[in-house]
């Protein structure tokens, strides 16, 4: 449970509780799925559907301490979300990733149902201060191909610190997102700079 769902640095549940669960798959040589839902605590209406994402890709090691990976990933988004609508969007990305930092780029083609191509890069950081507490960052940049529309003509960027601290088998979280001016999303709620709280567990 989080008190906010923050996606590239904006809020798509309204600034409203969501509830996430996770499933995902590993294969020995390489291959992943996973599949994510999300609920939202409406103001009126109780619990909603939010979203669902599916992802599936392949991963490899090329050595001890890097990984390469490649794939996938589908989400939709109801009504309930901040969006105007209900949207979608598909990308492919490919991304390394170290011990202490992964960076990754996605590529879309119709990117919240919008018929333009979009770029999406973002570094990750990731530390562990102790065995039960760590320290994640990440930058972004959003970036639109050919010509403008919905008012993209420069790239947008959003960033994120949190920290994790785990009590048993649930994991607090709380991290500071940001984002530069919104130009694409039509969020209802846009709120450049939020905090936000949450706990979770793994069954």
């Amino acid at each position: 449970m989080y008190s906010d769902y923050r996606f590239r640095g904006v809020s798509l549940s309204d600034r409203r509780p969501v509830g996430i669960a996770d499933l995902s798959y590993d294969l020995p040589g390489g291959l992943y799925a996973a599949l994510s839902g999300r609920l939202v605590a409406t103001e009126n209406e109780g619990a909603k559907p939010l979203s669902f994402t599916v992802n599936g890709g392949y991963a490899r090691r090329l050595g001890p301490d890097m990984a390469v990976d490649f794939g996938v990933v589908h989400s939709a988004y109801s009504h309930y979300s901040g969006l105007n609508s209900g949207r979608s969007y598909t990308e492919v990305y490919a991304g390394l990733s170290g011990t202490l930092i992964s960076a990754r780029l996605s590529i879309s083609p119709n990117y919240l149902g919008n018929a333009r191509w979009t770029t999406y890069g973002e570094i990750n950081g990731h530390l562990d201060l102790s065995t039960k507490t760590t320290i994640e960052a990440e930058i972004g940049v959003l970036s639109g191909l050919g010509k403008r529309y919905q008012g993209i003509g420069r790239p947008q960027l959003d960033a994120r610190l949190g920290v994790g601290h785990r009590i048993g088998p649930v994991t607090l979280h709380a991290a500071l997102n940001a984002q530069g001016r919104n130009y694409l999303y039509s969020a209802r709620s846009n709120h450049h700079v939020a905090l936000v709280i949450g706990a979770s567990t793994a069954l």
